[in-house]
């Protein structure tokens, strides 16, 4: 999805004009419960006159849930002063992991962290299969005064890099939307020898923790169902048995084991360089191309 010239400039208006900032923690809200400040009018009619919520019920369309996305990240990047998610969570997550390297990030969604580590390392490239985050993402960095910052649209199966190219790939919670053993081979094909892969994100035993929760609250128990079924057959035999919903990858995640990412990785030349450890409520695999 892209948005057309007339989205773009109702898109730049709403999120860079005068209630901007209502409009984000509104669109922010629609996502995820932010604070207990009520919405203004003004961010509601806006809302509706971009097209990304309904009148009456104010359900988002389509195009909503993308800006919702965009706008809940952008603020939560606020929140935690501009940091990575992760910042400095484990030893080797400081910012030397960054310095002089070219960097992709896969699954760079609106860009936040691509922002993060815009003075931190020597290149940094998104690359993100949904366009119209990149192009959220070139309103929120005009929003900040941060130069335009590269992405490119596409894929982990299919990486838009040359072969040995980059010093070390990155993915925050994004693994579990594509097909994850092809892209690491993809990841292996791009990497210089030496270089590195840092995953963080969710697997199995997380997920099936917190299922009763998501059921009762958030996903429903038959999206539950679904996720968990889809874990297991893709950790068994490399495929999800029920196939994403309308095309979108996002609608059908899947959390492998621990074990079985380590072992797709080792299968595509990729060696932990430490073991898997814990960081918040999700996994970090750290991993180097063997020589």
């Amino acid at each position: 999805m892209k948005l057309n010239s007339k989205q773009l400039d109702a898109a730049r208006s709403a999120l860079l004009g005068e209630h901007s900032e209502q409009v984000i923690r509104y669109m922010a809200g629609q996502s995820v419960v932010i604070d207990s400040t009520l919405p203004t009018q003004q961010a509601q009619e806006i809302a509706q006159n971009c097209g990304w919520t309904l009148p009456k019920s104010e359900a988002r369309t389509s195009l909503g849930f993308l800006v919702s996305d965009s706008c809940r990240e952008y603020l939560f990047w606020q929140e935690r002063h501009k940091a990575l998610p992760f910042e400095n969570g484990l030893p080797h997550l400081s910012d030397t992991l960054f310095e002089g390297k070219y960097v992709a990030e896969i699954g760079s969604g609106m860009g936040a962290n691509l922002m993060s580590l815009s003075h931190r390392t020597g290149r940094v490239c998104g690359v993100e299969p949904v366009e119209t985050y990149i192009q959220l993402g070139e309103i929120f960095c005009t929003r900040e005064g941060i130069s335009t910052l590269e992405t490119r649209v596409g894929g982990a199966e299919s990486l838009p890099f040359q072969d040995d190219e980059l010093d070390l790939v990155l993915c925050v919670s994004a693994h579990q939307y594509f097909d994850i053993m092809p892209a690491f081979h993809e990841i292996a094909r791009v990497l210089k020898r030496g270089g590195e892969l840092v995953i963080i994100g969710g697997i199995l035993s997380d997920y099936a923790r917190h299922s009763v929760d998501y059921a009762l609250n958030s996903e429903g128990p038959k999206a539950v169902a679904i996720t968990l079924v889809n874990s297991l057959s893709y950790t068994a035999v490399g495929r999800r048995i029920i196939g994403n919903r309308n095309g979108f990858s996002t609608s059908r995640p899947v959390y492998p084991t621990s074990n079985a990412m380590i072992r797709w990785m080792h299968d595509a030349g990729l060696t932990q360089k430490t073991p898997f450890e814990k960081i918040g409520e999700e996994t970090c695999f750290y991993a180097v191309l063997s020589g």
